[in-house]
């Protein structure tokens, strides 16, 4: 009697085995996710030479915005194993920068990009006759970051045989590239070295939430020509103008001629950045760097600690 109640036993268990696993199938602990990233190469005044090498791929707690894990992947994306049953922020950017820093990485509305402050030698030269603010940090143009965000994405649990969840992310610039055009400098033969400032930009960006600082910097640059016609054309990178910063945006072109004295042309461009798509500033003025005086041997008088300084009204 007991044999025959075991064997029956066994023969329920049998049969309902299979139709238990059918309702409740196998789920993996982690989830396969494909995260596929595009680069939007359309840039204004930049021209796109080559994909980053990493690409650095954050997943916050979409609810606290407290970070849970990371990838590195290709330009083109790749893999990512995520603990399923939650919802995530994504937060996917460059990771091969040179001048552009990233901080506060743990949390998705914190986390944001800088750039570095020049040495205290440019530093006090500059503030002290470039500039009139002398409170604002001056730092180098970042480089361009390409920033991807994707909010509240769920992940499900999900069985064995089930397809894998696909992620698209398209990755844009949050630094802008603009161009400075000057008509017209003379005296070009006179100059040994220039270089510039712009004041009163936004100093960083909050990547998360794409949004620019209130917090102002003055931008170095030293990347200019002056061409055949005495055109002057510079370019520097910012994370850009926000009407959140009320001082004004002046330009200070720092000339150092052949003798070592120094010519300083501060020139108010405020009005050139709201609205400005296709940033270019351009300046209507005549900027004249003379010729140094001579000794009666006919060496140079050095001049290295005199400085003119020049503020300029612009011509639109």
């Amino acid at each position: 009697m007991i044999k025959r109640i075991v064997r029956y036993m066994a023969v329920l268990l049998i049969c309902i085995l299979p139709s238990a696993c059918q309702r409740r199938p196998l789920t993996t602990a982690d989830y396969a996710v494909t995260l596929n990233i595009t680069i939007d190469k359309d840039i204004v005044n930049y021209e796109y030479e080559k994909d980053p090498s990493l690409m650095r791929c954050i997943f916050y707690d979409s609810q606290s915005g407290a970070f849970i894990t990371q990838a590195f992947l290709p330009p083109t994306g790749g893999q990512v194993s995520l603990i399923p049953a939650r919802e995530y922020d994504v937060l996917v950017y460059n990771f091969d920068t040179e001048s552009t820093w990233l901080e506060n990485e743990n949390w998705f509305q914190k986390i944001y990009a800088s750039t570095s402050i020049i040495p205290d030698s440019f530093r006090t030269k500059l503030r002290s006759r470039a500039t009139k603010v002398d409170e604002e940090q001056i730092v180098y143009d970042p480089d361009h970051l390409y920033v991807g965000r994707l909010n509240d994405v769920f992940i499900p649990s999900r069985s064995v045989d089930a397809p894998p969840v696909v992620l698209d992310v398209v990755c844009q610039t949050v630094v802008e590239s603009w161009i400075i055009e000057v008509k017209t400098v003379t005296g070009v033969k006179n100059i040994g070295s220039m270089a510039g400032v712009v004041t009163s930009l936004s100093g960083s960006n909050l990547i998360g939430p794409n949004d620019r600082s209130s917090d102002f910097v003055s931008v170095y640059f030293d990347n200019q020509t002056i061409d055949s016609e005495g055109t002057l054309t510079a370019r520097f990178n910012t994370f850009g103008w926000t009407d959140k910063i009320k001082e004004a945006q002046v330009l200070s072109l720092v000339f150092t001629d052949v003798a070592g004295k120094g010519h300083v042309y501060n020139i108010d461009v405020s009005n050139q950045f709201p609205g400005n798509k296709e940033q270019i500033i351009r300046i209507q003025t005549e900027i004249d760097i003379p010729e140094p005086m001579t000794s009666g041997d006919g060496g140079f008088v050095p001049k290295v600690d005199e400085w003119d300084e020049i503020n300029t009204d612009i011509i639109i």
